[in-house]
């Protein structure tokens, strides 16, 4: 995980946000590859395994290793169905002008993330809860988190939904996470989330804006 992305990140709990602490045990470069995230307000504990946060706590980020040393049944990679579109076009849906912030992909739609956070190198791209073959590298943090994005309101800069994750409430997570008059993708064109001005509605996708509210 990119460090300071420690700066956006809550627990996922149901209470008031708050600051989150990391506790780096393993760095390489601004990566944290092994530590943990502790919440100041519920006392919860997740580790960072693999440069991976587990917000499903550590159960779940045992569950992972093996799948990740593994790999699936057979030894055959996993598939992923394709999305409509590729690293470009999400970038132009996205039209994200300017360095700094961060940009979330959430389910197959993380699997995207490591070619467009090269085509857009001054925002850093994070996933959760992406396919199995996509791993975390020093352009790409990722996240697991089974009930909510562990992620601060008003914080991104973009919201990317992949089909898996296209209902509630992952819609109205993507909403409450992106900053205001900046873009929300979604992988099911039947989308209609509330908040959200649409741009563009066609091929499997809806692309809209956050409203002023």
């Amino acid at each position: 995980m990119f460090i300071e992305l420690t700066e956006i990140l809550r627990c996922p709990a149901d209470h008031q946000e708050s600051y989150v602490v990391c506790v780096p045990v393993e760095m390489d470069g601004r990566r944290v590859v092994r530590g943990g995230i502790g919440c100041p307000v519920c006392r919860a504990e997740y580790p960072i395994v693999g440069g991976e946060v587990f917000f499903g706590g550590p159960d779940a980020a045992a569950e992972r290793a093996p799948a990740r040393e593994a790999g699936p049944p057979g030894g055959a990679p996993e598939e992923v169905p394709p999305p409509s579109y590729d690293a470009a076009a999400l970038r132009s849906f996205l039209d994200l002008e300017g360095a700094g912030g961060y940009a979330v992909l959430v389910g197959r739609a993380a699997a995207a993330g490591p070619d467009i956070a090269e085509l857009v190198p001054g925002v850093h791209f994070f996933g959760v809860n992406p396919p199995e073959k996509v791993a975390p590298s020093a352009l790409f943090s990722v996240l697991q988190s089974p009930r909510a994005l562990p992620v601060k309101t008003q914080s991104v800069r973009a919201v990317v939904l992949g089909a898996d994750f296209a209902g509630e409430p992952w819609l109205a997570e993507g909403v409450r996470v992106l900053l205001k008059g900046l873009r929300l993708v979604v992988e099911d064109e039947r989308a209609s989330p509330s908040g959200i001005a649409e741009l563009a509605r066609g091929a499997g996708l809806l692309v809209g804006e956050k409203r002023d509210r």
